[in-house]
């Protein structure tokens, strides 16, 4: 299994990023969670933000990723936290085999990198207790980018990106699985370009074509999808939703 590129060369930018360290995203989530957890799996796990705090309140936590550089930049945190109670697997979500069931699967800020997300769903509710919790944290496109120019703009930044949501999506994935929605937050952060772009260098290759991509939209189209060009901010909204699988 190959490492994803993307992420590959920025896995220490993505380590000491403010907004994935402690982003207001990540304190809603742990605020929707249960106080005690027995066993935890945190998918696409990245720098481990999100396993550092299950690991505080679980007894057992697996963090999942498919690129050793993020396991690495993981392993560093959770070690330098006195976490021992956290084991990383190399794996595509899609192909991870294990006889465990979970009582909370977590996804934060990774959504949008999955192809099948009817896939996502099945699998995680194929591995969770009959009263678990999948938390989902991840952008949503407007419902106003009828074009769909975020998911456009993403991929020429990262073109590991394959599509962000709007939430009306998401949450029609998720009763389709069969998942009961327990509770949905909507948060919007405003950025800079420049902040958006990151850890992307505005002068390189992505980061100009980025540039010229919003260069060439009008107004209406970069209102569309929430971009001012007079103050060339972008605001970016993510949906933090818990379920549960249906009956449970």
């Amino acid at each position: 299994m190959s490492d994803n590129p993307f992420f590959k060369n920025f896995a220490k930018s993505y380590s000491s990023n403010n907004s994935f360290k402690s982003g207001k995203d990540l304190k809603t989530l742990m605020n929707l969670l249960p106080a005690s957890i027995q066993i935890a799996l945190d998918v696409a796990t990245g720098t481990g933000f999100v396993a550092l705090e299950l690991s505080r309140r679980s007894e057992k936590v697996i963090a999942l990723d498919t690129t050793d550089a993020m396991l690495s930049e993981a392993k560093k945190l959770l070690t330098s936290n006195k976490m021992t109670n956290v084991e990383f697997v190399k794996s595509d979500y899609y192909s991870y085999d294990t006889f465990l069931k979970f009582d909370l699967i977590t996804c934060r800020r990774a959504l949008h990198h999955f192809d099948h997300k009817e896939v996502f769903f099945k699998k995680s509710k194929e591995l969770l207790k009959e009263n678990g919790i999948l938390a989902i944290i991840d952008m949503i496109v407007p419902d106003s980018d009828k074009a769909d120019l975020v998911n456009q703009l993403e991929r020429k930044r990262d073109p590991t990106h394959v599509a962000a949501l709007n939430e009306g999506e998401l949450l029609f994935y998720l009763k389709s699985a069969g998942f009961r929605i327990m509770k949905t937050e909507v948060e919007s952060e405003e950025m800079r370009f420049e902040d958006w772009l990151h850890p992307v260098e505005t002068n390189s290759i992505n980061g100009i074509e980025c540039k010229k991509f919003i260069n060439g939209l009008s107004d209406s189209e970069l209102k569309s999808m929430n971009y001012d060009r007079h103050s060339n901010t972008m605001t970016k909204r993510r949906i933090i939703v818990t379920a549960s699988p249906a009956g449970s």
